[in-house]
């Protein structure tokens, strides 16, 4: 990301219009990810109208707010592109393979089938009540194959602790929102009280001094020292009405920052949570679970069952030979990815399988192009924030080009 390119063009560039989230929003449906995305881009975030721009600390926050969440989409985008590729490369495998001549396909076919009876006969043999599908087992033996696991279940493990962490955060920062806008609320409603008892007090002395004043033209008396103490009352009395009132607005005003910066943390962390959400929604889709326990449990059940599997060296030969048969033919017909169909021959034998995994793949697409889009709209509105700031605030320029290039 050439973060120089663009802030050297800041005090020239055309201005843009700020795009309304709508045109991100009305993508989504359905789904945990979909209301998480939709909770944050709907949040009030902390705008630079929320700021002192002319405070130093203020700006410096601001602008290293945006630089790392934009360091932070970039690295994510650039994740799910490597897996966006592999997905389309399995689309693209499944294209090539339907679109063979009936000959071409016949032997691919056939190869499938002899993969197919070497399985049904190993079946036939007395062994352990295995715990998982076929299905299930060919799908771990392939990410084992592929160098998947247990590596994956690692990244799921640590996706799900991540989310919950981030949910916890969430409901810490949302319990800090509270108590500091009640807080806020509470010094305000001080400080309107202090002069409220400030004008009482004004207008008691005043009354006092009245009477006083009276006192002496009608009766003569002398209310010299009652004048003298009524000053000292007043004098004291609003002194301390001073204090009060002062005390209340700074602890007001400093409630005011918390907050902002709460908020600020809040949305930062609102975007973690869909990113985590999306990750998670993506390794389900992939790995067909619902969580890292169902996975570790077919991970845990196949290491038990191929160690049964192993009780006929015999067996084993014949199986490797026929899928090196068929993973040479697939790679002659030029299939990226031929152990896909070599350890789910039932892809080529079976239509119904094919179209299913196609209509699989093409979920996990949609899903990879959701988080990129999402991940993209996020560096983009950053992006237009400190270009904003910039040509607002061409003072600020080289200051907030120096703090930009740390991020480089």
């Amino acid at each position: 990301m050439k973060f120089f390119d663009w802030i050297k063009k800041t005090l020239g560039f055309d201005e843009d219009e700020y795009e309304n989230d709508d045109f991100f929003l009305k993508d989504l449906k359905t789904g945990e990810s979909a209301e998480a995305m939709t909770e944050v881009l709907s949040s009030v975030s902390l705008k630079r109208e929320n700021m002192n721009v002319m405070d130093y600390r203020d700006r410096e926050r601001f602008v290293r707010d945006h630089c790392e969440q934009m360091t932070a989409c970039s690295k994510d985008i650039e994740e799910q592109k490597l897996e966006y590729t592999v997905v389309m490369e399995h689309l693209s495998d499944i294209e090539l393979i339907t679109g063979l001549s009936e000959p071409e396909l016949d032997r691919l076919v056939a190869g499938a089938d002899k993969i197919i009876d070497i399985e049904e006969a190993e079946k036939k043999y007395k062994r352990p009540v295995s715990k998982i599908s076929e299905a299930q087992y060919r799908e771990m033996q392939r990410y084992e194959t592929d160098g998947i696991m247990p590596e994956a279940l690692d990244r799921l493990t640590e996706s799900e602790m991540n989310q919950m962490k981030i949910k916890r955060d969430l409901n810490l920062l949302e319990g800090e929102k509270g108590a500091l806008a009640y807080q806020r609320k509470e010094e305000s409603r001080r400080a309107v009280n202090s002069k409220t008892v400030c004008l009482l007090l004004v207008v008691i002395c005043v009354l006092i001094f009245a009477l006083l004043l009276f006192l002496q033209n009608t009766l003569h008396m002398d209310v010299r020292l009652g004048i003298i103490g009524l000053l000292a009352v007043l004098a004291l009395g609003l002194t301390a009405v001073f204090v009060i009132y002062q005390n209340a607005r700074s602890e007001q005003e400093r409630a005011e920052r918390k907050l902002n910066r709460a908020i600020v943390l809040q949305n930062k962390a609102k975007v973690k949570y869909v990113n985590a959400t999306n990750l998670i929604d993506y390794y389900y889709s992939k790995y067909n679970v619902n969580s890292s326990y169902e996975l570790r449990y077919m991970w845990e059940k196949f290491l038990e069952e191929k160690k049964a599997r192993n009780h006929s060296e015999e067996v084993a030969k014949q199986m490797e030979k026929a899928r090196i048969d068929l993973l040479n033919a697939l790679r002659k017909h030029g299939v990226k990815e031929p152990s896909v169909f070599v350890y789910q021959p039932t892809l080529l034998t079976d239509e119904d399988e094919m179209t299913e995994m196609r209509h699989s793949l093409i979920i996990q697409k949609q899903r990879l192009k959701k988080g990129m889009d999402f991940n993209s709209y996020n560096l983009d509105n950053s992006k237009k924030e400190i270009e904003r700031l910039v040509k607002d605030y061409p003072q600020y320029a080289r200051e907030i080009l120096a703090i930009v290039s740390q991020y480089e």
